[in-house]
């Protein structure tokens, strides 16, 4: 960033613009847990989190795949049907029914879900993280609906038996 602003554009980047390169290198974003390097019981182990689930989809094997694990969501081939759609994706706009080849985007929100420390903060979120994604896919990607599930585990808190555990 600091290239960006001192070689590129020649000047101090805006309160705005600083607010958001601090998102963008937040852990929710950039995800510097899940990249990296794993030490179980003093053993570093040779693949980190990102990696392994990576490996599930090898570049070199024919697949489904449109768009694999970029900006947080992923795409399979889809097909061509009617659809309810933007007249005009640059802009606010009407929507009219067209054919149109669609995509299904999966998205996975990895933290900050529903939990006993802050069980609505985390619910939104979730929700909003994942039609972020969708939207992060690129040009063109609309949000068409949302689906989700929620685990939520036990607290357990010694002393603070509550009815459900």
């Amino acid at each position: 960033y600091t290239n960006l602003f001192k070689e590129k554009l020649g000047r101090d980047p805006t309160d705005v613009e600083c607010f958001d390169m601090g998102q963008s290198n937040s852990e929710h974003s950039r995800h510097w847990f899940f990249g990296g390097k794993m030490v179980i019981d003093g053993e570093e182990k040779p693949h980190t989190l990102f990696q392994m689930v990576k490996a599930t989809l090898p570049k070199d094997k024919p697949n489904n795949s449109i768009i694999a694990f970029h900006d947080n969501s992923s795409a399979i081939r889809g097909y061509e049907c009617m659809a309810l759609r933007p007249t005009q994706f640059s802009k606010a706009g009407p929507v009219e029914v067209g054919k149109q080849t669609l995509h299904p985007i999966l998205t996975a929100e990895t933290h900050n879900f529903p939990c006993g420390v802050a069980p609505f903060p985390g619910a939104e979120t979730g929700t909003g993280g994942r039609l972020r994604d969708v939207m992060a896919t690129g040009r063109g990607a609309y949000p068409v609906a949302g689906v989700s599930s929620y685990c939520v585990g036990n607290l357990r808190i010694p002393g603070y038996d509550l009815p459900w555990e």
